[in-house]
């Protein structure tokens, strides 16, 4: 990624410092992330939920979040944004036993010292104006996809469930929206604000586009998205299940793994942008909203390369 672009990224917002340590997603960072997501999203029940083999299999849960994180950043309709700090001794400390298996004891870093500790995604309203615009510079021409992606951790009963039972809701709530897709943080490195600051980022881009975003969650989020404006829309429940006989695992008497799965509430959240409907750039009496999105507007016209 070109300097210009990590420049215009870090000037995003009226207090550029809250986003010194995010960044564009790039393709030789899927290996870290898929770690940072699958350490932050095991403490969501959503993950629980359909990943019941996760402890048997977490080179599958790497692989899916690999795959699923590449995706998005070669998509011109996504972005991809990381949080940087400096990495802890021993980090893996904080994950789950499984993922500890398969992860190093401590991240290695970065040029600037610093390893990836959270990660956020979004996919862009239809048609607007920042569509191709959040890629990193110089994507190789071939990526490094995982092709060994077997999806062993998963239950296909528990993903049919979750789909049947959350898309009346996303239809609703998030279709032809600017959506926050995911946010996770390594739990090493939480309490730092680094999901609040992603978050922040996220808004503040919707804020630019002029955009209502929407957002789904489990109760783990909630705070952090209600503390960024989002209001409640709609919580939907979804039933437990089973776990199919011919799929389960045998288990050991030190080790024994629950035959149900137990059911989850998913939290459905809007924010409209900050003065949708009032803001007129001509206007004297807006100078607050234009120190708002000041800083927005001048890394858009970096990114983009126009004046004014």
């Amino acid at each position: 990624m070109e300097k210009d672009q990590d420049e215009a990224i870090l000037a995003m917002g009226s207090e550029p410092h809250l986003f010194d340590h995010i960044r564009l997603a790039r393709l030789e960072d899927l290996d870290r992330i898929a770690i940072v997501a699958a350490a932050g999203f095991y403490h969501s029940p959503v993950f629980q939920f359909q990943r019941p083999y996760h402890d048997d299999y977490p080179e599958d849960t790497l692989a899916s979040y690999h795959a699923e994180y590449e995706a998005a950043i070669l998509d011109p309709n996504a972005a991809v944004l990381v949080a940087e700090d400096l990495p802890e001794d021993l980090e893996s400390e904080n994950v789950y036993e499984a993922l500890r298996r398969v992860c190093p004891l401590t991240p290695e870093p970065g040029a600037n010292g610093k390893a990836i500790v959270g990660v956020l995604s979004i996919t862009l309203q239809p048609g607007s104006k920042w569509s191709g615009q959040l890629q990193p510079k110089g994507l190789p021409t071939q990526s490094r996809s995982i092709t060994d992606h077997q999806q062993r951790d998963i239950c296909p009963r528990g993903g049919e469930l979750y789909s049947k039972a959350t898309a009346p809701a996303k239809s609703k709530y998030l279709t032809g929206r600017m959506r926050l897709a995911t946010l996770a943080v390594h739990p090493a490195y939480w309490h730092r604000g680094h999901g609040t600051n992603l978050t922040m980022w996220c808004t503040h881009l919707a804020d630019l586009d002029g955009v209502t975003i929407g957002v789904s969650a489990a109760k783990m989020g909630v705070k952090v998205f209600t503390k960024a404006g989002f209001s409640e829309q709609d919580r939907v429940h979804i039933e437990g299940y089973r776990l199919p006989r011919d799929s389960m695992i045998a288990m050991t008497i030190e080790e024994k793994r629950p035959e149900e799965v137990e059911a989850i509430e998913l939290w459905m959240g809007i924010r409209d942008p900050i003065n949708q409907t009032s803001y007129n750039p001509s206007q004297s009496r807006h100078l607050s909203w234009k120190a708002h999105c000041g800083g927005l507007r001048r890394a858009w016209n970096r990114l983009t390369g126009t004046t004014g």
